[in-house]
């Protein structure tokens, strides 16, 4: 601490000296939008003295002595700029013009509006910490839809088979997302982060990565900081439609079943008053009242196929001493995804099975989103603006299921499972220039999120020594009704002030506070089928003996679970306060430091197995330092070095003792209230040269975990694997990462980039662990990602874009063993996907794409210690898929 403080005071000292040194000050814009121009090089014309334009469009050159300079303001695809005889002491005003000749191929930035991706590569080159982004122009060829399938593209990044984002090894607890720089809730209990694929890239402007620590964002990370920027209109006035189609080799021509539920649209609810009643007030209601819209019955529906639309609106005004500027755009689409002979294998440590089912899966999925932004830029630039987000990812899946469970029972089963997952987002900001020196900014948000899984519901039929199938009465529970509800609540603000310094130091300072709460109960309503002793002829309609007659009679009962077992609420709370500086020690090298303070409090209050009500706190008060340096070796290239100290809480559903299983054989999930904070020392060491459209990067990191939190699975009762969660005493990450970027010849581009992981976790001694010591679960030591683009422009105005992308995940820990269960490995797993975009002019433009061309299955596998044999436990293939697309530009 003494040292770090020796280090800020140092840093100022040596700022101070160049307050005395003569400038010329300035605002650079584009002269058609009137946006900054993020990146144009200002030159004092005979020397190497340059400075770049910062992302408000402002820039200081220092002149030294001199009474008058001549310089020079240049832009790619923008007509330089001389002007002379530049007195000191000057502010100037330039305003910049693109060539004619390249003017459909201009880049215009604002402060927000960062999507090209010559200007997204020159904002990593000039960023004081390592970074790595993609824009919505390079989505937009590579056929990306969403930004889960844009950060795939990055290095060392993947995305679990459940959605989790997986980078450098290190699982979704390590990782924080943010929308538009503010923290954003999850409406997913089983992940800390939010769903990616819940943001169309229509929506999107870019996606920035960052790997490393800087101490003006939250600590809760070591994996990356994944930032989210939503496009931001008024510039110019826009209006696009577009449309899509789509189908997969599962699906199409196949046929579709569904259990009886409603439309993906509306969310399907109990009567308020089944909640409230007693026991025996609920036993009299069943007997003459129905409150469930929808029962067991299978059909086999239409299926449409996969279609899509979205709009973009952006317009703007002026006004006399400022601009208003709007932007509205909303995403729709449907899908459906069939698989066949899916497999799901329960193993004990011996090897023998414990449940063995197959299962014809059926899925649509129905996702909508929103997004609408106005502000108001002042004519300095200054700006207020509010951001409003809405997503709904709604989806149901029937599975008929087939196998045998550990008594050997033959069974067969109907399940439906429906998600919807919910989420608006309102954001309020502000950009305020107090002097030449001072800038002031504000922000705030506020996230409403749910998860509902209303009326998940199962049948399950045993196969008698007769042949015939009869209702399964193992427990009276195997048919049965499940409504659970998640709702969480997220609140953000921030004010900081930045403070310049010439062209030496830069500092910022501020605080920030965040508060979230969740709130999750569930209803069980079990289905006694005692009484039924007559065969099943038809397993898709159960009503015939599961009807409103049959349970009034008493042939069949209802039984409504609501143990206080079944809900929790939680709260955090973080108040955090940093100073953040930038110093360029010389022409060439520029160190960031920074020091964070946070104060955090975790609460979940449950109850145990035996109902009694319990509270599970984690509080803590933390310094979190950073170091970030930049070496600049030459115009294109630069060295990076950087250290951090972070931390790792554990989540809601991870420190909830709250017992979750979706289906009769499958695996159970339950929290650990005793799991604690994890911490991390992390050390990134990075090459790059960046030269226009071309880039070669290479990344070194080592990561030091203590107490990292890890997956844990255990048998539980003797028919179902149950997942639970701890603290293993240490462990680390190391790595290295590999990306290239480059123009083969015109219009013919290659990208690529490779990432070797090593992870090591060692856990602590008396556990249940199988193994001492292993890889992170969820680790990959290989990941790779390449991509082919052709993007020729045509005399007639037409443009044609190809793109064939690869992706390679290597195998991974899914599971961790314990009590002589062997760990659970996914399979590595190699896709390729192919887009093609043909423009028609300016207005019109044509879309093919195809997914998962390789036709890959996804498959996970056990060891079986004692035989010393792999066992697989699941597989399941997706299909090929296809898109064809439409795009209208008003």
């Amino acid at each position: 601490m003494r040292r770090l403080f020796l280090i800020v005071i140092f840093t100022l000292f040596a700022g101070s000296l160049t307050l005395y040194a003569d400038t010329v000050k300035g605002v650079v814009i584009d002269k058609e939008s009137r946006t900054p121009m993020l990146g144009a090089t200002i030159v004092e014309k005979g020397t190497t003295n340059a400075v770049v334009v910062d992302a408000e469009g402002r820039f200081e050159l220092e002149i030294g002595n001199a009474p008058s300079v001549n310089i020079e303001i240049s832009f790619f695809a923008y007509k330089t700029i001389i002007i002379e005889n530049v007195a000191a002491g000057s502010e100037l005003l330039v305003e910049m013009e693109a060539e004619s000749e390249m003017l459909e191929q201009s880049i215009v930035i604002g402060t927000k509006t960062l999507d090209n991706e010559r200007a997204l590569l020159l904002e990593r080159h000039n960023s004081s910490v390592s970074i790595e982004n993609i824009g919505a122009k390079e989505m937009g060829v590579k056929g990306i839809s969403n930004v889960q399938e844009g950060v795939k593209k990055l290095s060392g990044v993947s995305i679990a088979s459940s959605g989790q984002l997986i980078v450098r090894g290190l699982g979704d607890r390590y990782s924080i997302t943010t929308l538009n720089g503010m923290p954003i809730a999850s409406p997913n209990p089983d992940n800390k982060l939010i769903p990616l694929d819940i943001f169309p890239a229509s929506t999107i402007q870019n996606i920035t990565v960052s790997k490393v620590f800087r101490a003006d964002t939250y600590a809760d990370y070591s994996g990356a900081h994944v930032d989210i920027s939503t496009k931001e209109g008024g510039d110019k006035r826009l209006l696009q439609l577009s449309i899509g189609y789509g189908s997969n080799t599962m699906t199409i021509g196949k046929a579709f079943y569904m259990m009886d539920s409603p439309s993906l649209f509306a969310t399907p609810k109990l009567p308020g008053n089944i909640y409230s009643m007693s026991r025996l007030e609920f036993d009299d209601y069943i007997k003459g009242n129905n409150p469930f819209r929808h029962g067991f019955d299978v059909a086999r529906r239409s299926m449409p196929g996969d279609m899509k639309g979205s709009f973009i609106w952006t317009d703007g005004w002026d006004l006399p001493k400022g601009r208003i500027y709007l932007m509205a755009a909303a995403n729709i689409s449907n899908g459906y995804q069939n698989m066949y002979g899916n497999l799901n294998r329960t193993l004990e440590a011996s090897g023998t099975t414990v449940n063995e089912f197959y299962d014809d899966s059926y899925e649509q999925l129905l996702k909508t989103a929103g997004l609408f932004s106005l502000g108001y830029r002042f004519e300095n630039f200054d700006k207020i603006e509010y951001t409003f987000f809405y997503a709904r990812n709604a989806g149901i899946t029937f599975m008929n299921r087939h196998g045998y469970d550990r008594e050997d029972n033959d069974l067969v089963g109907l399940n439906s499972t429906e998600h919807i997952y919910e989420m608006q987002n309102h954001q309020l900001s502000g950009f305020h220039t107090l002097s030449t020196d001072w800038i002031l900014e504000w922000k705030g948000s506020a996230s409403l999120t749910g998860s509902s899984e209303p009326d998940r519901r199962q049948v399950m039929y045993a196969r008698g020594s007769d042949g015939q199938l009869r209702y399964f009465k193992n427990n009276s529970q195997e048919t049965m009704r499940y409504w659970g509800n998640l709702d969480e609540s997220e609140y953000n603000g921030e004010v900081s002030a930045k403070y310049t310094l010439g062209e030496t130091l830069k500092l910022k300072a501020g605080v920030a506070g965040k508060y979230k709460t969740r709130d999750y109960s569930a209803v069980r309503f079990y289905y006694d089928v005692n009484k039924l002793n007559s065969p099943v002829d038809d397993i898709f309609t159960p009503s015939v003996f599961i009807n409103q007659e049959n349970i009034s009679s008493g042939l069949v009962g209802i039984d409504r679970s609501m143990p206080p077992t079944d809900t929790y609420g939680a709260s955090s709370t973080i108040f955090a306060g940093y100073v953040d500086a930038d110093y360029n020690i010389t022409d060439g090298l520029l160190l960031n430091l920074g020091l964070r303070y946070e104060y955090s409090s975790q609460a979940v209050d449950y109850h145990n197995d035996q109902g009694i009500a319990e509270r599970s706190v984690l509080t803590g008060n933390d310094l979190f330092p950073a170091m970030n340096l930049r070496y600049n070796m030459g115009r294109n290239h630069n060295l990076r070095l950087s250290a951090s100290r972070t931390v790792t809480r554990p989540s809601f559903i991870e420190m909830s003792p709250f017992l979750y299983q979706e289906a009769y054989g499958s695996a159970q999930i339950r929290g650990n209230a005793d799991i604690r904070n994890g911490y991390n020392y992390n050390l990134d060491l990075r090459y790059e040269w960046i030269s226009g459209t071309d880039l070669i990067s290479m990344t070194l990191y080592y990561k030091y975990l203590d107490s990292p939190i890890e997956r844990i699975q255990m048998l539980s009762g003797g028919t179902s694997v149950q997942h639970s969660f701890q603290n293993a005493d240490n462990g680390m990450a190391a790595g290295v990462e590999f990306e290239i970027r480059k123009k083969i010849v015109k219009d013919f581009y290659v990208n690529a980039n490779v990432a070797y992981m090593y992870t090591d976790v060692i856990l602590p001694e008396g556990g249940s662990y199988t193994d001492a010591r292993r890889a992170l679960q969820g680790a990959s030591p290989w990941l790779a990602n390449a991509d082919l683009s052709y993007t020729p422009q045509f005399r007639n105005g037409d443009a044609l874009a190809l793109a064939l992308t690869y992706n390679y995940q290597g195998e991974r820990i899914h599971a961790v063993g314990v009590s002589g269960l062997g760990n659970v490995i996914q399979d590595g797993l190699h896709t390729l996907d192919f887009t093609a975009t043909y423009n028609i002019g300016e207005h019109c433009s044509l879309n093919l794409r195809f997914d998962n061309i390789l036709d890959s299955t996804v498959s996970f596998r056990q060891e079986v210690i004692s035989r010393n044999t792999w066992i697989y436990v699941e597989k399941y293939r997706p299909g090929v898929g296809m898109q064809i697309g439409f795009t209208y530009k008003f």
